[in-house]
């Protein structure tokens, strides 16, 4: 999931509320830990939130992470994910 300020966090976080909400009757449950918000919004990390709070649990807001292999960054640039392969090999 992704932000771009307060607001669409509130989204976001409601969001995840009602995920958990309707996949708690089909036997699912959402991973906490391996749960992100990317901030989309505040490219320079000034006034970035750590955290948001879900239903008592902590999901990180952060800047980049990897996806199905790739590493995925705030930017959408994919200079970070170029380094990190050039460094891999």
């Amino acid at each position: 999931m992704w932000s771009t300020g307060p607001a669409e966090m509130s989204v976001l976080v409601s969001a995840l509320e009602v995920t958990d909400r309707e996949a708690h009757p089909l036997g699912m449950t959402i991973n906490w830990a391996k749960t992100k918000i990317q901030n989309l919004g505040d490219l320079d990390g000034a006034n970035q939130t750590q955290q948001a709070a879900v239903l008592g649990n902590q999901v990180d807001v952060v800047e980049l992470f990897t996806y199905l292999g790739s590493l995925i960054h705030c930017s959408s640039s994919s200079e970070p994910e170029n380094k990190r392969r050039q460094h891999s090999s």
